[in-house]
């Protein structure tokens, strides 16, 4: 009795195995008849089942079923991870491929899964499903491996750049750990981004290690010596520390080298117009437009500083008692210059950015106290007519 429940166990163990067996076959019929959701449910037993779920021949299947899901307008909505399912699957029936029965058509679509999960990702991360995003992201690692061809690379997707996407998604996700563990990675790599050394020293700010925040600023630095936005966070970071003085002698050890990069010296000027020492500030910024006439920045920094020393001396005049009659024509004459002064500069930003509104305004200012009506006139319509159009 005992020999014959052993044996009908077997026989149904066997048929068992049979079944999921057949089960892969089901799923490669409706696959071909295009009946996406009987070759799912058929594959997902497969996948279940402890005789089939590690076999190649199932994530073969697997990968193809869950890939024409991800790709059919009809069937799409059967599984919201599809383009995950399909490209895990691949991963692993590659994994297992040890006599390469898969390895040149699962590779193909292997790429094609992983393309597809990447663009997949980007649109979770911008719809703030940052989980998801990252998620999916990491699982994308996997595939380098196995892209002899450098398909992803071509394609703008590497290492680095999965790492970058996945800080930005833990920066945007406040996750500030995660955040730091994949800039380190980026800088370990020297991935050619400024941006990753202003931001790691911003999070040391943030954590009040300031030591570490002057190190990745000058790490940063040291790569990219002329990148503007280095350049205002160094300025920024010694501001905030009270150390200008140090930076200042950095600075024109920097230009005693280098004598023709304008960023330096219009970063020296920066420092002295926060010192309030604006003649050494304006003598910079001169040098900045001497070799670069269409600095923006320097341009706009001059006129601001004109045009301050004009309402300065205005001010000055009008503090006086009327009896100061000499020395309020006096001032008022010495504001008059100044405000003048300020025109070339504020007219030049205007020629490289006429629609930025601050200097717009500061130029129809300058002209109405210069008396200069037909400027003025012509300034006043063209920002009316720019309000209409918006």
């Amino acid at each position: 009795m005992k020999k014959s429940i052993l044996i009908l166990s077997i026989s149904l163990l066997g048929l068992s195995v049979v079944a999921q067996q057949n089960q892969i076959q089901n799923t490669n019929n409706a696959l071909k008849s295009g009946d996406l959701e009987r070759a799912k449910k058929a594959i997902d037993l497969a996948a279940a089942h402890e005789s089939t779920m590690q076999l190649n021949k199932m994530w073969y299947y697997r990968g193809k079923t869950y890939f024409a899901i991800y790709e059919s307008k009809e069937f799409k909505s059967l599984d919201t991870e599809a383009a995950l399912k399909s490209l895990v699957s691949f991963i692993n029936c590659l994994k297992g491929d040890k006599d390469n029965i898969y390895k040149d058509e699962v590779t193909g679509l292997l790429i094609a899964s992983a393309l597809r999960l990447y663009n997949y990702s980007l649109a979770a991360y911008r719809s703030g499903d940052f989980i998801n995003a990252a998620k999916n992201l990491n699982i994308l690692f996997d595939v380098f491996p196995f892209d002899k061809d450098k398909t992803l690379t071509r394609s703008n997707i590497t290492t680095e750049s999965l790492n970058y996407d996945l800080y930005s998604i833990s920066r945007d996700a406040k996750d500030i750990g995660k955040a730091k563990e994949y800039l380190q990675k980026l800088i370990d790599a020297k991935y050619k981004s400024p941006k990753i050394y202003s931001d790691m020293s911003l999070i040391c700010l943030s954590e009040k290690d300031t030591t570490k925040a002057l190190n990745y600023i000058e790490m940063g630095r040291n790569l990219f010596d002329d990148d503007i936005k280095l350049i205002n966070a160094e300025l920024t970071l010694y501001i905030q520390l009270g150390k200008t003085d140090i930076l200042l002698v950095k600075l024109e050890k920097a230009i005693a080298s280098t004598p023709d990069n304008e960023l330096l010296f219009y970063a020296q000027g920066l420092i002295y117009k926060d010192k309030k020492e604006f003649e050494k500030a304006e003598t910079s910024y001169k040098k900045v437009i001497e070799l670069k006439a269409d600095h923006l920045d320097a341009n706009f920094e001059l006129g601001v500083l004109y045009f301050n020393k004009g309402v300065e001396w205005s001010n000055k005049s009008s503090n006086l008692p009327l009896s100061e009659s000499k020395k309020m024509k006096e001032f008022d004459e010495k504001a008059m210059i100044d405000f003048k002064n300020s025109i070339p500069y504020f007219e030049k930003v205007r020629e490289i950015n006429p629609n930025e509104m601050s200097v717009n305004q500061s130029l129809m200012k300058t002209y109405r106290i210069t008396g200069d009506t037909e400027k003025f006139n012509v300034l006043k319509k063209y920002m009316d007519d720019l309000k209409v159009k918006k």
